[in-house]
């Protein structure tokens, strides 16, 4: 995969996020956007022309095998429409292609945890209380 944009640190993936994404490949609606640092980060952002960047993916990797999911994040104003699942499907075929075999994270019990499963995502634990938000998370490996 082509790296678009190199990061120092996270401060500038907002930067980057409000001021000057580059695309990186079209759909009827969204645009598909990529960030990286290195060998530690890669980020998947969509856009919707109106409304702009409507929905993320923030991976990490201090292996070369296992890649983590740092941030998954759908609008509010955008879920229920597909997003999600394309977000995890451009992942996955990103981190097959990057020559990662397993790909980890964490997600929240309901829809969240509802699209992993449906990519093959197998629990590993449940956290109750996650970060003490009253929720419970689901810590999920795939095979890739």
């Amino acid at each position: 995969m082509t790296v678009l944009y190199k990061l120092r640190d996270y401060k500038e993936a907002y930067k980057f996020e409000k001021e000057h994404p580059k695309p990186i490949q079209w759909d009827e609606k969204y645009k598909t956007y990529v960030l990286s640092q290195g060998d530690g980060i890669q980020g998947i952002w969509f856009r919707d022309g109106k409304d702009g960047l409507v929905a993320e993916m923030i991976m990490s990797w201090t292996s070369n095998n296992v890649v983590r999911i740092d941030s998954f994040t759908v609008l509010p104003s955008h879920r229920g429409k597909g997003l999600g699942h394309d977000l995890v499907k451009e992942t996955l075929n990103w981190a097959t292609e990057s020559g990662f075999k397993h790909l980890i994270g964490e997600a929240r019990k309901g829809p969240s945890w509802k699209i992993f499963q449906d990519f093959g995502a197998e629990e590993v634990l449940t956290y109750e209380n996650w970060n003490k938000t009253g929720e419970e998370y689901i810590m999920f490996k795939i095979e890739l």
